[in-house]
């Protein structure tokens, strides 16, 4: 066993060659540190790649509500006509009770949306390949005297990056909403949490974040109609004075706001130059609601009206049905308000003015 041999001539053992001292310890070393490398590896470009999709591909796992109209709408017949509006449209239009032949009309309304959002909702659908050839957009009157900038309307997380450019214009410090958003992007596996699960299992949500009943009582037309066809007097009246609390501030000292004014502007400067046709329209209000309205506040939204008609036909329904048992809260109808509204809004608005619009 290689040729050694002791002084008396016998042959000696083989010996053993033993690893450096400490080896094994540093190999061990070695390969945690690989294992980490590519468990951060993998975290990080996971994060990347979440963060691509929901600018690209999963839209409603950032914004719910535009997310899931998007595939909708990609899936509806020309000639189109979208409808950009508030809560009051998106439970309030029913396009299939229009009764317009020849047209699709698609509801692509949104909670909480007025001027600022209304036009990121078109320009949204302009980049992700959804020219409409008609739009109708909603006025809601009482926020026409709310000049609050974008970064203080719009929630950060549900914006894409592309989306950043198209409200600056109407922030005061488009710095802090880009810094906001960034924020968001950071962990988006963390900070898209609710998104995410109500795509995977909506039942590991809370109630009060629940999205997935969009998905699934929305219908093909975008509309989402109110839960209830009825519901008590108690539970209207709490729904007026809750409406009435929310509105309250936006009634004094009525006077249409510059952003509103500059939004409606720049919506109908993109729709001309697209040449798309543009018609303005104002929900139902209760007999309720409407009262609280001061003079100076009816004058002015009356006055801004007039002003919008010499760039587009403006139909006016505020005192189409005055009943509060059409609405939940004096301003957002129920199924019933919502299909009778609709069959009128369609027949006198809405029909002759696609007719008159395609010739």
């Amino acid at each position: 066993m290689g040729g050694n041999a002791s002084p008396s001539g016998e042959p000696l053992p083989p010996t053993l060659t033993l690893p450096p001292k400490g080896g094994g310890d540093r190999s061990k070393r070695s390969r945690v540190k690989h294992a980490f490398t590519v468990g951060i590896t993998t975290f990080v470009l996971f994060q990347l790649a979440l963060n691509v999709a929901l600018d690209t591909s999963r839209p409603e796992w950032r914004d719910p509500e535009y997310g899931h109209r998007l595939k909708l709408v990609r899936a509806v017949p020309r000639p189109l006509v979208v409808v950009l509006g508030s809560s009051r449209p998106q439970m309030g239009l029913s396009p299939s009770d229009l009764g317009i032949d020849g047209f699709t009309v698609f509801n692509h309304s949104q909670a909480g949306c007025g001027p600022v959002q209304e036009v990121l909702t078109l320009n949204r659908l302009l980049a992700d390949g959804v020219t409409p050839d008609f739009v109708l957009v909603e006025v809601l009157s009482p926020v026409l005297t709310g000049n609050a900038p974008a970064e203080k309307l719009l929630k950060p997380l549900t914006l894409s990056y592309a989306d950043l450019g198209r409200v600056e214009p109407y922030c005061d410090n488009p710095v802090s909403l880009r810094e906001e958003w960034a924020k968001t992007r950071i962990l988006p596996v963390y900070s898209h949490r609710l998104g995410l699960l109500n795509h995977i299992d909506p039942r590991a949500v809370p109630w009060e974040h629940r999205t997935d009943f969009m998905s699934r009582d929305m219908d093909r037309h975008g509309w989402l109609p109110y839960p209830f066809a009825r519901i008590s007097d108690e539970k209207r009246a709490s729904g007026t004075a809750a409406a009435r609390s929310q509105y309250a501030g936006y009634f004094a000292d009525f006077r249409v706001a510059d952003r509103p004014r500059q939004a409606y502007r720049d919506l109908l400067a993109t729709c001309r130059a697209r040449k798309i046709p543009v018609a303005f329209f104002v929900m139902p209000e209760s007999d309720t609601f409407r009262g609280w309205y001061p003079p100076a506040a009816r004058d002015g939204v009356a006055a801004y009206l007039a002003e919008l008609r010499h760039d587009a036909p403006v139909f006016d329904a505020r005192d189409w049905l005055p009943a509060e048992t059409w609405y939940a809260d004096g301003h957002h109808l129920m199924r019933p308000g919502a299909e009778a509204f609709s069959r009128r809004f369609g027949a006198e608005c809405v029909g002759p003015w696609l007719k008159e619009a395609a010739r």
